[in-house]
């Protein structure tokens, strides 16, 4: 009988974030090779939709999560609320860590401060152990983050990475446009985190008068950031708002290079953007900041330009960028497109998991034997 799952969520089953692009897409993955998943969405129910209680509340659904195979909890956030109803389960907890909560922590906290403090809540470190606690294999998104975690002591064969894939016949390749309408493109948030004003400062010392750039994905929270840019750059800049796929495609053809400029931090290191699967798929060249995996895939596949994180950097790597002509951003692309179809594609990420989830209900039933 194929084995059947749980997927618990701890966003509301109406969210559209990554976080929840990632657990559908999972499931859908799953889905496509005979293992049946179900969801459960823990906002949802009311008792459970705050976190530093959601684990008393939790074994009130004990009768419920006992009827699965195996449970995916999509972060610490899910992973918790299982704590005091992990010695009654009958099946494995696969616990997806989307990143490093710690250091999402520490990154918010100095965010909000200003600077004054760096170190995680310490609700989120209880949170993360109880999490921890619970599980029976990890998942994580980047090789560091499978590193960091063997070198604290866990064990290397309850570690898979998956990464974020992406749908290649949805973000097909795009042509090269030979003479670009901008010579730069950022899609996406604009959270500190993200690098934008880095990206802002850093085209603002371009010398060449000439070079424009798009700007891809602006909310109604984001009109400070959107501000800035058209009254620092006018013309220079054409700034849209938050649109769909197909669209945002259709905008992406006129962009010679596509821009990823993260900041420095260990949230940025052990993370791995959705985006840059979906750019390498459209077929062009990403430039990115040396602060995460990304870096050693653009070095790897020769597919862009790696920048160091500083709007100097930036900015000098952006004029040598533009330099270059059409016919070498056009091979960086195909590149680009072939480092996707080889590492991303969500079939093929699919398929691996699938067979990761069959090992750990395999090795779950035998160790419950032994």
């Amino acid at each position: 009988m194929a084995p059947l799952g749980l997927v618990i969520s701890a966003a509301y089953e109406s969210d559209t974030s990554a976080y929840t692009h990632r657990v559908r897409k999972l499931a859908e993955c799953l889905g496509n090779n005979s293992i049946k998943c179900e969801f459960f969405y823990i906002p949802n129910h009311r008792p459970l939709d705050t976190e530093t209680t959601a684990s008393v509340f939790m074994p009130l659904w004990l009768r419920t999560l006992r009827k699965y195979d195996f449970i995916y909890c999509g972060a610490e956030e899910a992973g918790q609320a299982l704590f005091f109803c992990r010695p009654f389960l009958r099946a494995p907890i696969i616990l997806d860590l989307h990143g490093d909560v710690i250091a999402q922590s520490a990154l918010a906290n100095e965010i909000h401060s200003s600077g004054r403090k760096k170190s995680p809540s310490l609700r989120v470190q209880i949170l993360q152990q109880m999490a921890m606690a619970c599980a029976d294999h990890w998942l994580t998104v980047s090789d560091y983050q499978t590193k960091d975690l063997i070198r604290a002591g866990y064990n290397a064969e309850a570690i898979s990475l998956v990464r974020n894939g992406v749908d290649l016949e949805l973000f097909r390749a795009l042509p090269q446009p030979a003479e670009p309408k901008f010579m730069f493109a950022y899609v996406g948030e604009f959270q500190v985190w993200q690098g934008i004003e880095n990206l802002l400062v850093a085209f603002d010392k371009l010398n060449d008068p000439s070079l424009r750039m798009l700007v891809v994905g602006f909310r109604q929270k984001d009109e400070p950031v959107r501000k800035r840019f058209q009254q620092k750059f006018g013309p220079k800049v054409v700034l849209v708002g938050r649109t769909d796929r197909l669209t945002m495609m259709e905008l992406l053809k006129s962009a010679a290079v596509l821009v990823i400029p993260r900041i420095e931090h260990q949230a940025i290191k052990n993370a791995f953007p959705t985006k840059f699967a979906e750019y390498a798929a459209m077929g062009r060249p990403i430039m990115v900041n040396d602060v995460d995996e990304t870096a050693d895939f653009v070095r790897k596949y020769d597919c862009g330009f790696v920048s160091q994180p500083s709007p100097s950097e930036m900015a000098r790597t952006m004029e040598q960028v533009a330099k270059l002509p059409a016919q070498t951003l056009m091979e960086m692309g195909i590149r680009s497109r072939k480092m996707a179809e080889s590492n991303f594609s969500w079939d093929n990420i699919g398929e691996q998991y699938a067979q990761i989830v069959r090992n750990v209900i395999a090795s779950f039933h035998e160790m419950s034997r032994s």
